[in-house]
């Protein structure tokens, strides 16, 4: 009688291991109305690499978070996927066909952007995960934590390469060089990395940095919590400009092209200032070099005329207006060039109002006509570049 229990029994059980061996990764449960309030600030926003698309991320830690999708020629929502926790990053890869978002629930999610749906689930960290960034070939996603760890994932398998050990309990931003040589993250420090091999290049911690983006393959800005933007070159490790901000600097966006940075901090707007490594040409080298020379005019009228003027060239005369404050041989000259430098650094070309509540988020569309700024107040306002007017306010719809 036990032996015919047995074998009846036997026959049971190899078809139940059979039956869930190669099962699909089990979904997250459906995110719960009652256990935790729905995120309506908005954390982060990116633009797809076509321009065609802005998505943005909602939701604290302890809140349900959104990702949401536009269409930005129409304006209209396309598609919204909530999550269980908060949605502090959003990424687009390189051929705009899946983004990647930072969740709160210490994972990070692979989305199929025509439709939202969920492709993968990346795990790992043992903390919130705070960043993300695809690198300019699509081929590896850097995940950031805080967990002291960033994380490196071959795609599209999804698969962990490379673990990074980062020195602060918490990181805010990542991001790939243009060329993908390197990675940059802050958070307390800011860290560059070989982005092949993983070979720390350089850290710097002049204050607390939330906030770090490149300028070019050789060089960095960082905001911090002490209002310094600080320029930093790869290779030496110096700094080399420091600007100010109106206090403490959360977010950075900067476009080459618009030779603007945008800075995000504790504040409902968004200053502009003028930015740009490139070196004045020929002809706007000889307009300095003459108003440099008006500068220590007899007639104060001149002076005076000729400072003006100089503001009006804008960014472009930093760099002589620091060789002359150091070298001029007449004081004059020394003193009025500190000066000028110093509103150059410190004064914004433009200030972007209208928000209700702190700016959380800011990013330059592909072809530098646009700034797209997310805020605690629930939306996404965008800006035209050219003339520095709101053209657009997007919210995300209710679920």
């Amino acid at each position: 009688m036990h032996a015919a229990r047995a074998l009846l029994v036997l026959p049971v059980c190899l078809f139940l291991a059979a039956a869930s061996f190669g099962q699909p990764e089990k979904r997250d449960k459906k995110p719960d109305s009652k256990a935790s309030p729905l995120g309506l600030g908005i954390r982060g926003v990116a633009f797809s690499a076509n321009g065609v698309w802005l998505a943005a991320g909602l939701g604290e830690p302890k809140q349900r978070g959104r990702v949401v999708l536009w269409d930005l020629a129409s304006r209209k929502q396309l598609w919204s996927n909530e999550e269980q926790a908060g949605i502090p990053s959003v990424a687009f890869s390189p051929d705009g066909k899946t983004m990647a978002i930072a969740v709160y629930d210490n994972t990070a999610k692979l989305l199929d952007t025509g439709s939202g749906r969920v492709l993968k689930v990346l795990r790992g960290h043992k903390n919130y995960v705070r960043a993300v960034a695809f690198s300019p070939d699509g081929k590896t996603l850097a995940t950031g934590g805080w967990d002291r760890m960033v994380k490196l994932w071959d795609l599209p398998a999804g698969t962990e390469r490379k673990t990074l050990a980062w020195p602060s309990e918490q990181l805010f931003g990542l991001t790939f060089s243009p060329r993908g040589q390197w990675l940059l993250a802050a958070g307390g420090p800011a860290c560059v990395w070989n982005a092949a091999t993983g070979e720390e290049k350089l850290t710097v911690n002049p204050y607390h940095v939330p906030w770090a983006v490149f300028t070019d393959e050789e060089s960095f800005l960082t905001g911090g919590y002490d209002g310094t933007i600080r320029l930093w070159n790869i290779g030496t490790g110096k700094e080399l400009l420091r600007m100010r901000g109106r206090g403490g600097v959360d977010r950075l966006a900067f476009s080459s092209r618009a030779r603007l940075l945008a800075e995000s901090g504790f504040s409902k707007s968004v200053p502009l200032f003028e930015f740009t490594l490139e070196s004045p040409g020929p002809k706007e080298q000889a307009r300095i070099r003459a108003l440099l020379i008006k500068l220590d005019d007899d007639d104060y009228e001149t002076r005076e005329s000729a400072g003006k003027e100089m503001l009006a060239v804008g960014f472009g005369a930093e760099s002589e207006l620091r060789r002359a404050m150091k070298e001029s041989p007449a004081a004059e000259v020394r003193i009025r060039c500190r000066r000028l430098r110093q509103q150059l650094l410190t004064t914004p070309r433009a200030t972007l109002a209208g928000h209700t509540d702190q700016v959380e988020a800011v990013a330059f569309s592909p072809d530098s006509t646009l700034l797209a700024t997310g805020s605690r107040d629930g939306s996404v306002r965008l800006w035209s570049v050219s003339d520095f007017k709101e053209v657009g306010r997007l919210v995300p719809a209710a679920p």
